[in-house]
């Protein structure tokens, strides 16, 4: 896969994407939440 065939790096880079797709889930999930916080200034 890719010419690597070090299982470590495979590691590394399914760490980053799964990284990268709980980011985006995140971001989604709170998107238009209300912050109480500006609120009360």
């Amino acid at each position: 896969m890719f010419g690597i065939h070090d299982p470590w790096i495979y590691s590394t880079y399914l760490l980053a994407v799964a990284c990268v797709v709980f980011a985006a889930w995140y971001g989604l999930k709170n998107w238009n939440k209300d912050d109480k916080k500006d609120e009360t200034r």
